[in-house]
């Protein structure tokens, strides 16, 4: 593969760099206090950042973090120094111990990072707090008494905080703003090229872009499901199969077609169920394998726009094996690539039942809908066809860099408030995606990797560095 100028300069200037809701009531307060409330409190420092845990460790937050506002831990990417020791992980804030029980956290492996539990109340008896690994994790009990006198909850402070960075940024012309995140970017698409062109070695090219594809119909919450299944169902076992037989491979060892009664479902699912039926029941013992419950993929449904289901992505992932050879072929060949057919293919992408509905047990929507859609392909373009296909033929990098911007999330926005604050370029220099995957890759870089809230961080001093 073509090195790329651009990556190694910001890999340079890197390594540079680092060489050197439930309710509680609280005495003060009118009522009992929504949890939302509690956990800016506790944000915001006001009950202060030393403690006693209840094992008898002195516990000091020196970084609070990230405030969650998705499923999972309260808080993230914290720091907290145990002893003589500085940990980092999350950490979750309950109205009562019991809780952590309660919400099934001892069973759910997104909080395997928690390095402390905090809550208000307790049993009488000994209460421990384990993650599915069985690891103890640490825990503080909290009380009104430490609060600052003036504390008032806050959930805007749910937004990060402004970093140093934001300063000298502001004051760097904007050509070398867009240098340095451009060439961050570049060294982005580099490590995704590597992780991608390593499954190609292993794999083999159509194989290792087949599974990336169905990665990016994972979205955010079920991209590991969608690699679990794409490793079990292998493209060229799928591509043997007529389209009926296929299909029931798919929605059946994902074990959607276990837990759907036909008689629960409208007249057109329960057609539709019949034909997947009658080709899984002849599959189904060779597959008993992958049903078995701890097996299973572990799909994240709660919180899941209907046109993002997993069930509907299937049905996206069925219709593109159906639609194979229009799929591979702008990507077989860099010389032969051709963003405008790869596009074209993917937005006609059609389904006879899929089309008109979002998941198995909804009502058909009242008119046609795309099974991948504009944000979809660019998703595709930015984590499969430019990190395939730029290191092979590098004139595609100019190509990558008009591609727009993607729908923002929250941590690109956390990434614009740290390193821009109130400037308004922070806003201009997020309307390409390469400025998106920049930004992202500083803030993961430097952001993500500093333990000391801002204050020790190399970034901030370095930056004039950057020519």
């Amino acid at each position: 593969m073509t090195p790329l100028p651009l990556a190694d300069r910001y890999a340079r200037f890197r390594d540079a760099v680092f060489s050197g809701i439930e309710e509680s009531q609280l005495p003060g307060f009118e009522g009992p206090m929504p949890e939302l409330d509690l956990q800016s409190l506790w944000f915001a420092g006001a009950f202060g950042s030393e403690f006693a845990s209840n094992d008898g460790r002195q516990v000091t937050i020196t970084d609070f973090g990230v405030w969650n506002s998705g499923a999972g831990p309260d808080f993230t990417n914290c720091a907290i120094r145990m002893g003589d020791e500085t940990v980092q992980g999350d950490i979750e804030l309950d109205p009562d111990a019991r809780d952590w029980e309660r919400h099934n956290h001892s069973m759910n492996a997104d909080y395997d990072r928690v390095v402390l539990h905090l809550f208000f109340s307790s049993p009488a008896e000994r209460f421990f707090t384990r993650t599915s690994q069985n690891r103890e994790v640490v825990q503080v009990k909290l009380e009104a008494s430490m609060l600052a006198p003036d504390a008032k909850p806050n959930r805007g402070l749910a937004a990060a905080r402004i970093g140093r960075c934001a300063t000298p940024l502001r004051e760097m012309e904007p050509a070398r703003v867009q240098s340095m995140l451009e060439s961050a970017a570049q060294y982005r698409l580099e490590l995704k090229s590597k992780r991608l062109h390593r499954c190609v070695a292993a794999q083999g090219r159509e194989e290792a872009i087949y599974q990336a594809l169905a990665r990016t119909l994972g979205y955010r919450n079920n991209q590991q499901p969608f690699t679990l299944l794409s490793q079990r169902l292998p493209l060229k076992k799928l591509l043997k199969l007529d389209a009926a037989k296929r299909e029931s491979l798919l929605f059946g060892v994902s074990g959607f077609l276990e837990t759907i009664r036909a008689e629960d479902t409208e007249p057109e699912t329960r057609a539709y169920l019949r034909q997947l039926w009658s080709e899984w029941w002849k599959q189904r013992h060779a597959c008993l394998r992958w049903l078995d419950e701890r097996q299973l993929p572990r799909w994240k449904l709660a919180a899941t726009r209907p046109g993002n289901h997993p069930q509907r992505r299937l049905g996206a992932l069925a219709a593109m094996l159906s639609a194979w050879p229009q799929i591979i072929a702008p990507l077989a060949d860099a010389t032969r690539w051709s963003q405008a057919a790869w596009r074209e293919s993917l937005l006609a992408l059609a389904h006879e039942f899929w089309t008109t509905h979002y998941t198995l047990m909804a009502n058909p929507a009242s008119k046609a809908l795309a099974l991948i859609g504009e944000t979809r392909v660019q998703e595709m373009l930015a984590n499969v066809a430019y990190p395939l296909l730029v290191p092979e033929r590098t004139r595609l990098w100019a190509e990558y860099l008009e591609l727009p911007a993607l729908l923002d999330n929250q941590k690109l926005r956390r990434a614009v408030l740290r390193l821009f604050g109130d400037d308004e370029r922070g806003k201009a220099f997020t309307t390409r995606l390469h400025h998106q995957q920049g930004l992202l890759q500083i803030y993961e870089d430097f952001c993500l990797e500093d333990d000391s809230a801002c204050a020790n961080c190399p970034f901030p001093e370095r930056l004039k560095e950057w020519g």
